[in-house]
């Protein structure tokens, strides 16, 4: 880990599951580390959608997951209705990136595209001719539409359906309150970002968008974080959490 680190403040925002992943790994930066997760993920408020769609898994030409959470939720899911994927007779599987594809192994689904750009939008590409086919897209309830709508405007027949639910997080705003000085902030999605200017104090939201540069897990995060007034100055180049320790471990931080 680059010394880069050493001796800062690293504030990080995100899924539960991602905070916790990126302070294991930073663990021995030199850095303090202070999780702050703002989204959780829960099953969706109408479970109906996902239930019609799952039962009618076999009929879909492809299946495509945009996220690990999406994996987990729809396996979940079908677990619960008894819905095995372990066949070679379904839909050919996408996956968004690594983390999603071996989500996807470990439930016995074989992924047979991902796109070499870790971004949603570029799964259409990655999958190829779609007119005529019949594709499940099982997201998040905070998802936005343009995958679907780009799969749609190449003759697709696309049942867009809420997998989970991003919901706020809970954390303690007080550690934020009580901290010295932030010096990095790490976003790992865009309504994590949302999240925590709508969740602090004002003059706690200011006081960190003036010391804080921000770094973020990809163009539609940093899009978002930059938005809401944060001084975003590097994206992953790798849109997942080993991206972003890359990316931590190379950076120099001035100030």
């Amino acid at each position: 880990m680059s010394d880069g680190l050493r001796g800062r403040t690293v504030l990080l925002v995100g899924t539960e599951s991602r905070v916790a992943a990126l302070e294991r790994r930073l663990g021995e930066s030199g850095a303090t580390v202070v999780p702050f997760p703002t989204v959780r993920t829960a099953p969706p408020a109408n479970p109906d959608p996902l239930d019609r769609a799952l039962r009618r898994w076999r009929s879909y030409d492809w299946v495509v997951f945009t996220s690990s959470n999406g994996v987990d939720h729809v396996v979940s899911r079908a677990a619960s209705l008894g819905i095995s994927f372990r066949s070679n007779d379904g839909p050919r599987v996408a996956a968004v990136g690594p983390a999603t594809r071996v989500a996807a192994e470990a439930a016995g689904l074989l992924v047979d595209a991902m796109p070499s750009e870790y971004l949603t939008d570029a799964i259409a590409d990655a999958i190829g001719p779609v007119r005529g086919r019949r594709i499940l897209l099982p997201r998040s309830s905070l998802a936005r539409q343009s995958l679907a709508d780009i799969l749609r405007s190449r003759g697709a027949s696309v049942d867009a359906v809420d997998a989970y639910e991003s919901l706020p997080a809970s954390p303690d705003l007080a550690t934020l309150t009580t901290i010295a000085r932030v010096d990095v902030i790490v976003f790992t999605s865009a309504s994590a970002a949302r999240n925590l200017a709508s969740m602090l104090p004002a003059s706690t939201l200011d006081r960190i968008r003036e010391l804080a540069i921000a770094v973020c897990i990809g163009p539609v995060t940093a899009e978002a974080a930059g938005n809401l007034g944060f001084r975003v100055a590097l994206v992953a180049e790798e849109h997942t959490v080993p991206g972003i320790v890359r990316t931590l471990r190379e950076m120099t931080v001035d100030g």
